[in-house]
């Protein structure tokens, strides 16, 4: 996660849990001493990302919510030290790209994947055309080798 993203959150999480909707959450997560996934959500903010919807959903399930506090101040200290680590990406593309096609394509990324996104590019000709964008653990592969090698696929075993 980027700083930047870890920023995101924190302030989500912070503008979305003022006090009433904190207190609303702990009264929802104490009728009963059941936590049901609707009562959680009805206690948040209509607006509230769903980032913010998903980390109360986890937090209420485990009986955790009292933590809340804990994890958005956590989630600022380490915006604040940077501690984060940036997002890193890859392009590989068959031929060298233009600097207006890398710069084009850093700024798709960006905008996708936030500012503080590094991007590299590299050549593989194997490729034959296309890109294969690697960001994180995700994968894009466009390139023409593996359209190539999925109609193989297919002709051998259809």
């Amino acid at each position: 996660m980027s700083a930047s993203e870890a920023q995101v959150i924190a302030r989500a999480l912070f503008d979305s849990l003022t006090g009433a909707a904190l207190q609303a959450l702990h009264t929802a997560t104490s009728i009963n001493g059941e936590v049901t996934t609707e009562r959680l959500l009805a206690a948040l903010p209509a607006d509230a990302p769903r980032e913010v919807r998903n980390l109360i959903l986890a937090l209420g399930k485990e009986g955790n919510l009292d933590r809340l506090p804990a994890v958005v101040a956590a989630f600022e200290q380490m915006t604040r030290r940077g501690g984060a680590r940036p997002l890193t990406g890859e392009v590989t593309s068959a031929v060298e790209l233009s600097p207006q096609q890398r710069e084009r394509i850093t700024e798709q990324l960006k905008a996708r994947y936030g500012p503080d996104l590094e991007v590299r590019f590299s050549v593989d000709e194997s490729l034959i055309g296309g890109l294969i964008i690697r960001i994180g653990d995700q994968v894009l592969d466009t390139s023409l080798r593996t359209r190539m090698a999925a109609i193989q696929r297919n002709m051998m075993t259809g």
